[in-house]
């Protein structure tokens, strides 16, 4: 993970050298050899996540590429603030150190999350209502049309589950998660986020960026500290992110992190608008030749 940004780089050695410094985490060793499990867990997951982003919106910036607007996934909304200038490199690694220690602590037991394709947001959100009982299970991610995740007791999602299939769901799969995200469940996670969060410096930001809790733009601080905590026990509104930037003028996306999720989501969401992804070194090195053509 990241390996390439920082052995073939002396600059991206120095930072993750820093980033281990400011976190008190071996993440250079986590990042490049594992073990896979303990990469997994949440406190150590998320700031390499976020570190990865930052590598790479780094080398984006030392280019000249800069963003109109930002949204970011869950977690990719701290990177966003971090390319939105509203929080430097210290502040972000902080603040993702801070959630993912909180979240990791306040994770109840017997909690889980599932994903659900091929039913519209209204008819899941329909069936929560009705099958869930006196259980609690919350929609936690509308990711794009077809694409829910379901967030909740492990008792309330045996109950949704048939309950969701019968209502003509294509597939609902359990996901391998340590507990029940945006949900009502991350309640002590989000009260132990708070005074860390409050203490790191945050500005407003330098372009335009939309969140997840009601993918609406913000730019003042104190509003966005609020919605950064709300994101934990609420939905991320993915769908409503891509289609708001859309509304705003966006018509280029640049997923800037591991993986290509977010890039097949937005092409879902948004078909006509044209998707980039910048992981690794090659695909860095791919991007900037043709924004330079």
């Amino acid at each position: 993970m990241a390996r390439d940004l920082i052995e073939q780089d002396r600059a991206g050695l120095d930072a993750m050298m820093e980033a281990e410094t400011i976190l008190g985490l071996p993440l250079r060793g986590l990042m490049a050899q594992g073990p896979e499990d303990a990469l997994r867990r949440t406190e150590n997951a998320q700031p390499a996540i976020v570190l990865h982003s930052l590598l790479l919106l780094r080398r984006l910036a030392e280019a000249g590429v800069k963003p109109d607007a930002v949204a970011g996934h869950s977690l990719g909304e701290f990177a966003g603030l971090h390319a939105a200038q509203a929080l430097d490199w210290v502040g972000t690694l902080q603040a993702v150190g801070a959630r993912g220690r909180a979240m990791a602590l306040a994770a109840p037991s017997g909690t889980g999350m599932a994903a659900v394709l091929g039913l519209p947001d209204q008819r899941v959100e329909a069936v929560l209502a009705q099958a869930a009982g006196s259980e609690t299970v919350v929609a936690a991610n509308y990711n794009a049309p077809g694409q829910v995740v379901v967030s909740g007791s492990d008792e309330g999602l045996e109950r949704v589950i048939p309950a969701l299939q019968s209502a003509g769901a294509r597939r609902v799969v359990r996901l391998e998660v340590s507990g029940a995200f945006h949900s009502p469940f991350m309640a002590g996670a989000a009260a132990a986020f708070r005074p860390a969060w409050e203490a790191i410096p945050l500005r407003r930001p330098a372009c335009i960026q939309v969140f997840n809790a009601d993918a609406a733009a913000h730019q003042e601080p104190a509003e966005i500290r609020e919605l950064m905590i709300r994101q934990l026990t609420g939905p991320v509104r993915w769908s409503g992110c891509v289609d708001r930037l859309w509304e705003l003028g966006v018509r280029t996306f640049l997923e800037v992190g591991p993986g290509r999720t977010l890039s097949a989501l937005v092409k879902k969401i948004q078909p006509a608008a044209s998707t980039h992804n910048v992981e690794d070194r090659p695909s860095l090195d791919a991007f900037l030749q043709a924004v330079h053509a």
